[in-house]
């Protein structure tokens, strides 16, 4: 299992301070610019009391365009009172993503890795699914895939199961201490300076396929090959019902897909068919969006 609830992960370098709005069923982000001493203040634009501004915050934007764009409304306002630093801050705006209601929900699948990054410029970006993108953005490594993009993560949900945001794992990248909203509540902080710098520190929240047999294939037969679900953590049995994809690079299955049962396991036919003894037939395994989850070697005899 993975551990759930809202993380922070401070010591980042962002130079961009966060409100955060985690429920069940959605999770936003509001973004802030952080000003020195006498910035902030326009001609023409009155400041803004945070009080003000977090009542506003407080109620998650309209959906009614239900596509996830950022909320810009008050976007440049200077807030001059924030909470968390000396000088104020800039408003550049939020942005959410909800569990339903939404065009792009098909995104928010079983092994999901859901981003709610900012520009270079601090404004907030729409939510996305990284391992729903092109195959140009599935990059596993994190920091390639935000050198690629040139943004900064801010939000990341871990989303292995598709559910409630409540058994997802969220993270918060910040420098300090964020503004909860709505009765949200911190599960965890985190040191930046402890996490791997591999870049693929999402894997272990996740699960993989494991044949739960050593399975031969006869040269020309069939076998039946047993799997299951196990968490990258620990290794422990993932009880869940998922729908999978099948490929081999030699031989032939009859199915190409498989959902396992809701204790995780479940079984494939392959056959051996035109190969001879000593040959191998590798099997990859696949969610809807995410390759390569289990890769299972089967031995022709």
């Amino acid at each position: 299992m993975i551990e759930t609830g809202l993380h922070v992960i401070y010591n980042t370098g962002s130079r961009l301070h966060y409100a955060v709005d985690v429920q069940d069923t959605y999770a936003g982000i509001a973004v802030f610019d952080p000003c020195e001493i006498g910035q902030g203040l326009r001609d023409g634009i009155e400041p803004l009391p945070w009080a003000d501004l977090a009542a506003a915050l407080e109620t998650p934007h309209d959906r009614s365009n239900a596509a996830g764009f950022v909320d810009m409304r008050g976007n440049g306002v200077f807030i001059p009172d924030l909470p968390g630093l000396t000088h104020g801050a800039i408003y550049r705006g939020r942005s959410y993503v909800f569990l339903d209601g939404m065009i792009g929900h098909d995104e928010i699948t079983d092994y999901a890795l859901i981003d709610i990054m900012t520009n270079e410029a601090g404004f907030p970006l729409p939510w996305r699914n990284r391992f729903a993108q092109s195959a140009r953005e599935k990059v596993d490594f994190s920091f390639r895939h935000r050198a690629r993009t040139q943004c900064s993560n801010a939000l990341v949900i871990f989303m292995p199961i598709a559910g409630a945001l409540s058994s997802a794992r969220i993270e918060v990248l910040c420098e300090q201490e964020p503004i909860l909203l709505n009765g949200t509540t911190v599960a965890g902080r985190i040191d930046d300076a402890t996490i791997p710098n591999d870049g693929q520190w999402f894997k272990q929240f996740y699960f993989h396929t494991v044949a739960t047999e050593t399975v031969t294939v006869p040269a020309g037969g069939r076998a039946h090959v047993p799997i299951a679900l196990r968490w990258n953590g620990d290794g422990a049995p993932c009880a869940h019902a998922l729908a999978l994809k099948l490929d081999s690079d030699a031989g032939y299955l009859p199915k190409r897909r498989l959902t396992t049962d809701m204790n995780g396991a479940g079984s494939f036919v392959a056959e051996a068919l035109g190969l001879s003894p000593g040959e191998r037939i590798a099997v990859k395994i696949n969610t809807e969006h995410y390759t390569a989850i289990g890769k299972i070697i089967l031995e022709v005899v």
